[in-house]
């Protein structure tokens, strides 16, 4: 049995950080790729700038975007990117969710698996919602969650698209998804399956950017208190 892959960040040690693995689901599967949203890479920073640059720059008509904010060009590098294994179509008509999407091959299906629907595109319990079965599977440590959302920002890296994702966390394992490897202990598993929310009928291709998969602390790991300074 082939063991899963790690993601690593080069230039980082891997022992001082949580490591989660990943392994395709489906032969099709595109890897994750650490996200990199581009802001505008060759506009000069302000923060890298003295005051008197600054002061130069706006004379000369420099206009602020939310591209010189640190924060925003963090979270557009933060988590990794899940990208579509096929092309399909969606749409919602009165009788529910309608899609053309290829099936699940059995010489595709690595682990085994495949959707209920037996194509890439499947719905949730017929709740009219349709769910973008990507093919990815991460195993994550217990003490932390995996949390699935949209690409940051996505109306202004990708205003045409007609769909958004539901975000949600993952803090348990699934049954369908059990951890298949002894030497994971205290590993839990998911399969990064996206469930959309379309604006307009849909059409998506193979590689097109879907959502993000990022770790987050789970509540009872942290708390919220006012700071109170002492007198």
């Amino acid at each position: 049995m082939s063991e899963p892959t790690q993601e690593q960040v080069p230039g980082e040690e891997p022992s001082d950080k949580i490591v989660i693995y990943w392994e395709r689901e489906y032969s099709t599967a595109l890897a994750p790729e650490r996200l990199k949203l581009d802001f505008m890479p060759h506009r000069p920073l302000l923060s890298g700038m003295s005051l008197n640059e600054q002061r130069t720059v706006a004379v000369e008509g420099y206009k602020v975007i939310p591209d010189d904010c640190g924060p925003v060009r963090m979270v557009g590098q933060y988590g990794w990117l899940i990208r579509s294994p096929v092309d399909c179509k969606i749409r919602r008509t009165a009788e529910g969710v309608k899609w053309q999407a290829p099936p699940i091959l059995p010489e595709e299906r690595v682990l085994g698996y495949k959707s209920f629907s037996g194509t890439y595109v499947d719905s949730i319990l017929n709740s009219g919602y349709p769910k973008l079965c990507c093919g990815i599977r991460f195993y994550y440590p217990k003490q932390v969650g995996l949390m699935m959302k949209d690409v940051p920002n996505h109306f202004y890296h990708y205003p045409e698209r007609t769909f958004v994702v539901w975000e949600g966390m993952k803090t348990q394992e699934y049954k369908r998804t059990p951890n298949r490897y002894d030497w994971l202990t205290d590993y839990d598993a998911f399969t990064a399956n996206f469930l959309l929310q379309l604006t307009k009928p849909t059409t998506i291709k193979r590689g097109d950017p879907i959502g993000i998969v990022v770790p987050v602390l789970l509540p009872k790991q942290f708390a919220l208190e006012e700071l109170k300074l002492r007198r």
